[in-house]
């Protein structure tokens, strides 16, 4: 059993375990144990929220209203992905779906993320996210009544979560432009955190930001970093798409491709060989021993680029200068380290953009419902419900494009 395994049945047990010794202190609802959601209600970091909404008040209120105009900017790409996503579905049905559930398991149709990567990324996303709202909620004199944690739990207490509870009937008496800059604040939190960490350790987020920029002011470059500790030995392949040249090629699911065109894989090697690919080019990948020849078709998303039809995770063993410079251990930390800020830059960035989508009573669908109702009336609570069923109609779509197409 690996280690991920392990971590995530110690952490189901031990969550399990914590939950039945307080069960008093939580409130459940739902269909317990099927399907339920635990809330444990208590006043941490409200200090904390009250000393930054009153000592810091001018940059927390420019923070917000600085969120309001990311907020919608970002509804609208979201959007727009949204849509761009569930027509390309239709019309090409090799193009992946625009989401997928992040979970800590592999299936067909998820955003796999190892557990403690997961665990770890989720909880640190989740306080800064609800952290956020607090903190503006008191810039503007808005009481939280508590904050807490909770639990989403299907037999076990598996998907974690936090949350602030602001006074709902001081918000709704409040201008829209400061109940705007509450809801918005937390998803533009996420995103923010997303962009210290390209610029604090240089990931190369391109085509976010090229990467001439980010090495220039990281102040650790992971990828010099990386390059250090790891040594590329193989791309293992997780998925073929249906139709494509890899499936043509007979390649398997499973097999680690180790060279191109006859090459020894690298990093750079690798990248300089994926970002050249150009259609009805002619291709031989070496997978597990065997020679794998395929002519390239056009990409479903861009005709000028090359296609395979795989995805792949790469394969890599501790350098021997890495061993010899940081010992086995220092090694192993450096990775999980580097590992941890790349999976929570992808996962905040993900997560606050779509916590921006116009959907019921997520903080997307309560700054869409304030502005249908600040420009239409009474008429916009309707338009507000008639897009978010549009949205979920979309993201339903989506979703079983992943797991059953």
């Amino acid at each position: 059993m690996d280690p991920q395994t392990w971590i995530a049945i110690v952490f189901i047990v031990v969550m399990s375990v914590l939950l039945y010794i307080n069960r008093k202190k939580f409130q459940v609802s739902g269909f317990f144990p099927l399907l339920y959601f635990v809330m444990l209600r208590t006043t941490w970091g409200l200090k904390a929220m009250d000393w930054m909404g009153k000592k810091l008040r001018t940059p927390v209120r420019w923070f917000g209203y600085a969120s309001i105009v990311v907020g919608f900017l970002g509804m609208a790409f979201i959007i727009y992905s949204l849509v761009q996503s569930t027509v390309m579905l239709f019309t090409s049905p090799a193009t992946a779906p625009g989401i997928q559930p992040v979970l800590p398991f592999e299936a067909k149709g998820v955003f796999f993320v190892p557990f403690a990567y997961w665990i770890i990324s989720i909880f640190v996303i989740a306080v800064i996210h609800e952290f956020a709202h607090g903190v503006v909620a008191r810039a503007h004199d808005l009481k939280v009544k508590s904050s807490g944690f909770a639990f989403l739990g299907i037999l076990a207490p598996i998907i974690p979560a936090a949350f602030v509870e602001p006074d709902e009937k001081q918000v709704v008496k409040r201008p829209a432009s400061q109940q705007w800059s509450v809801f918005a604040a937390g998803p533009m939190a996420n995103i923010v955190t997303a962009f210290l960490i390209i610029f604090a350790f240089g990931l190369d987020a391109s085509p976010i930001l090229p990467h001439s920029i980010t090495g220039r002011t990281a102040i650790v470059d992971f990828t010099e970093l990386s390059q250090e500790l790891k040594v590329l030995t193989g791309l293992q392949v997780n998925e073929i798409a249906p139709g494509s040249p890899a499936e043509a090629a007979g390649i398997p699911a499973g097999a680690t491709i180790t060279a191109i065109n006859g090459i020894a894989l690298s990093d750079e090697q690798i990248t300089q060989s994926i970002a050249n690919l150009q259609p009805g080019q002619q291709l031989t990948l070496t997978a597990d021993g065997v020679d794998y020849p395929l002519i390239l078709q056009p990409h479903p998303q861009d005709a000028s680029r090359g296609y395979i039809g795989i995805t792949f995770a790469p394969v890599t063993e501790p350098s021997q200068a890495a061993l010899a410079k940081y010992g086995s251990f220092g090694v192993q930390s450096l990775s999980f380290f580097m590992s941890l800020m790349v999976w929570i830059f992808i996962l905040s960035l993900g997560i606050g953009l779509f916590n921006l989508i116009p959907l019921g009573p997520i903080d997307g669908g309560r700054m869409f419902k304030l502005a249908a109702e600040k420009v239409m009336g009474v008429r916009g609570t309707q338009v507000w419900k008639l897009v978010s069923f549009a949205i979920l109609g979309m993201i339903f779509i989506n979703l079983f494009a992943g797991f059953f197409a």
